[in-house]
């Protein structure tokens, strides 16, 4: 139950809700997919931020480094900071920062590791709307973020929901090992490896591949096993991923 716990606040979003008075007016950002892997062979990544609201969003970029081990509860701290002159390759490198976002608009970042690969690593990227404020990188200056407030308030734009992606680096060097044991009552799936496996289009259906419910996605870090419970007169349909190869699995 412990383990369980612990792999939902891993992959949960992160949401920020500040005062909530109307509904008439506001930005309101997507991120697509709720966590990105990196492979070995990929390099860089483009991220896609939407504003699917009715006035522009101002987005901070927050990214926070995730220590997995089940021993520490899952921390997350901040990156090291640069030294002033030195570059740094063991930091994971978002581009940019902050983002203005048009309503109906999207926005791309690029995401990039440029450091050392040996071992699985793990990152949450925070992006969060906020009211612009004087020297805060957005490049506005007072005036027009006095009229973007006011027209905000006018419209009751109080309600501001950001959502935190979990970036995977696999190591250099994957290991994948995955064992499936399946039962009368569940199939569990372990990864004995030192890379995360994806586990992607997982289906329940009553046939072969009709009257299925929605397909969902899981992916299981190293060290860790997932369980997938049987249903009566129901096929599981699923494929796993294990870096760029894949299988369909059915039971």
């Amino acid at each position: 139950m412990l383990k369980r716990l612990q792999y939902i606040l891993f992959y949960s979003a992160l949401s920020f809700i500040s005062i909530t008075t109307s509904i008439y007016a506001s930005p309101s950002i997507g991120i697509g997919s709720m966590y990105d892997v990196f492979t070995p062979e990929t390099q860089s990544l483009t991220k896609r931020v939407y504003n699917t609201g009715t006035s522009t969003a101002f987005v901070r970029v927050e990214i926070l480094e995730i220590d997995a081990n089940p021993k520490v509860n899952q921390r997350e701290s901040t990156q090291k900071e640069i030294k002033a002159g030195a570059l740094t390759q063991e930091r994971l490198i978002v581009s940019p920062l902050r983002l203005i976002i048009p309503p109906s608009g999207f926005q791309s970042v690029r995401i990039l590791w440029p450091g050392d690969r040996e071992k699985e690593r793990y990152f949450r990227v925070r992006f969060t709307p906020v009211l612009p404020e004087v020297n805060d990188g957005f490049g506005m200056d007072k005036e027009e973020i006095s009229q973007y407030k006011k027209n905000a308030l006018d419209a009751g734009v109080n309600v501001l929901t950001g959502y935190g992606s979990v970036v995977v680096m696999q190591p250099k060097n994957p290991l994948f090992n995955t064992v499936i044991d399946e039962g009368n009552k569940q199939v569990s799936i372990k990864n004995n490896g030192n890379a995360t496996i994806i586990l992607d289009n997982i289906r329940y259906c009553e046939n072969a591949k009709s009257h299925c419910e929605n397909k969902s996605r899981e992916i299981i870090l190293p060290g860790r096993t997932f369980i997938l419970q049987k249903k009566q007169n129901n096929k599981i349909n699923l494929t796993l991923i294990e870096g760029d190869k894949s299988k369909t699995l059915e039971y």
